[in-house]
């Protein structure tokens, strides 16, 4: 089988206008800063290390200190009202079942 050279002519190149690429519902961005205020830049890093955090715990299936604790508690107050059978009512079970299994046996 051998390759041929594709040529220029036969590619569907679309090269979006330079004005679109900075601008976002009417407002034009020079870098990320005008974006992300730092308020939201420290909402972001928190919520980051948040999902982190639970996704260690979940992997191990066990909470291994009371940062973990704290850290499963609070993710579990922001997900308490999803659906059953959902990616986050999953996570609620597994996570509710984890945090009693260390209170039971750290708190009790």
């Amino acid at each position: 089988m051998s390759k041929k050279p594709i040529s220029m002519d036969s590619l569907n190149i679309k090269i979006a206008n330079t004005q679109d690429l900075g601008t976002c519902e009417g407002r034009l961005f020079d870098n990320i800063v005008d974006v992300v205020d730092e308020d939201k830049a420290i909402f972001l890093k928190e919520s980051s290390d948040m999902r982190i955090g639970v996704r260690e715990v979940l992997a191990a299936c066990q909470i291994s200190n009371s940062a973990e604790h704290k850290l499963a508690l609070k993710r579990i107050e922001q997900i308490w009202n999803a659906e059953p059978n959902t990616e986050q009512g999953n996570e609620l079970d597994d996570l509710v079942e984890i945090v009693c299994h260390y209170e039971e046996q750290f708190l009790s």
